[in-house]
């Protein structure tokens, strides 16, 4: 037999927690113990029960322990943070804390400070029990580059039974991080051929240099390569005289972002993408021998907020790290005046890495139209407008003919196996 009686519909599979969660939305602790207290008066007076006064008593006590206990926990007291000096985005770090009471007690329990990190913004950390002798020490993961000091927290508190909480803030012995951007490791680069000794190779010079690249003649000095001497000049002088040849850079590279605020527009991740590429790329140049210079942000006045020569040695990578942890997207000079205002840093034979974050072609100035070409990142910006409802799902980024695309959910660990 069937059994035709309706039967009872089952619950979704999360319908319970959602329940759950749609009725702590409207609820809170001061309005259950509210709602209670009153319910239980009502009863006791229809009732007639004598114990009312006491419960009353009760209630009123509970109150005040859960307004004075908070404030009994937040006196006057000092934060004492210990962080390491220097970290990189992504990077888990281990953050130790300690309260240092300036007064009774000496001893505070469930405390939480909300967001104490500037570097890890949705961190929160809660101690049971701090105060003299005891600390605390938190793993914390790394998720915004900067310069970063801490000065104070927010610490809020309900003990001991969790109906009122307080906040205040407290000052705290400043700590300071640097935390750099993401550094990929680099196994291999794939570029295009006219770039292609940045991938480690250094071109080495030809044995016999072009009569183009002869700066001026001089004297002969013991030591010359006679191979340079310049005949038709030295029969002129009568005496012996030099080719002076013009240096070629054959391992500068220029790193060049793209700094124009305007850019970057409600799409910041896709400037923190050009921070990480080129963090990662001047990482290996430089691990590899080479000299790169880092320049970007042209103000009003012409001057460069972001100017580093090109060098080589790990000083010169620290400095370049540490302007890539501080760089912003603070100025409106478009890409294009950018490029044009470092005409007189160029070099025959450098590489020059560039960024593009407009949907306009960016107009090269005629000094970066010979060989070698510059190699482009060219920013889907379209793809970092979209808000979809999940994470996109992560791809190697597309060969260009000159260059990369980088788009929302492009895999840059991809760009350097």
């Amino acid at each position: 037999m069937f059994d035709l009686r309706p039967q009872p519909k089952a619950l979704e599979p999360g319908a319970g927690a959602a329940a759950l969660a749609a009725l702590d939305r409207y609820l809170s602790m001061p309005l259950v113990f509210g709602a209670l207290a009153a319910a239980t008066f009502a009863i006791a007076w229809n009732r007639g029960i004598a114990l009312i006064y006491v419960l009353f008593a009760i209630l009123v006590g509970v109150a005040i322990v859960s307004v004075l206990g908070p404030r009994w926990m937040l006196r006057a007291a000092k934060l004492r943070f210990r962080l390491p000096l220097e970290s990189s985005v992504g990077e888990l770090i281990a953050a130790g804390i300690a309260v240092e009471p300036q007064g009774s007690p000496a001893k505070r329990y469930f405390l939480r400070l909300d967001s104490p990190f500037p570097f890890a913004p949705m961190q929160r950390v809660f101690l049971s029990v701090c105060g003299r002798g005891h600390s605390r020490e938190q793993r914390v993961r790394c998720t915004q580059r900067g310069v970063f000091e801490v000065r104070e927290a927010a610490v809020s508190s309900a003990y001991p039974i969790g109906i009122f909480t307080l906040t205040r803030t407290w000052e705290a012995q400043p700590a300071h991080i640097t935390v750099f951007p993401r550094i990929y490791p680099v196994a291999r680069f794939p570029l295009p051929p006219s770039s292609a000794r940045i991938s480690g190779e250094l071109e080495r010079p030809s044995p016999s240099v072009g009569q183009e690249l002869i700066r001026e003649v001089r004297e002969y000095r013991s030591g010359d390569n006679p191979r340079h001497i310049h005949w038709r000049s030295s029969a002129h002088h009568d005496r012996l005289m030099v080719k002076q040849f013009d240096a070629i850079a054959t391992s500068e590279t220029w790193i060049v972002p793209d700094l124009d605020s305007l850019s970057h527009d409600r799409q910041i991740d896709s400037f923190e993408r050009a921070v990480e590429i080129a963090a990662t790329l001047a990482s290996h140049l430089i691990s590899e021998g080479q000299r790169c210079g880092i320049a970007g942000g042209l103000a009003e006045d012409g001057s460069l907020r972001l100017f580093l020569p090109p060098d080589a040695g790990p000083s010169h990578l620290q400095a370049i790290l540490y302007a890539l942890a501080k760089v912003q997207p603070e100025v409106s000079a478009e890409y294009p005046a950018l490029l044009s205002a470092l005409a007189a840093h160029y070099r025959r034979g450098q590489q020059w890495i560039l960024f593009d974050h407009d949907v306009r072609r960016a107009a090269l100035p005629s000094f970066l139209r010979g060989s070698p070409a510059p190699l482009w990142f060219r920013f889907d910006m379209e793809s970092f407008a979209e808000e979809a409802p999940g994470a996109p799902a992560s791809a190697p980024p597309a060969k260009l003919a000159d260059g990369f695309a980088i788009a929302s959910n492009t895999d840059l660990a991809l760009l350097f196996r």
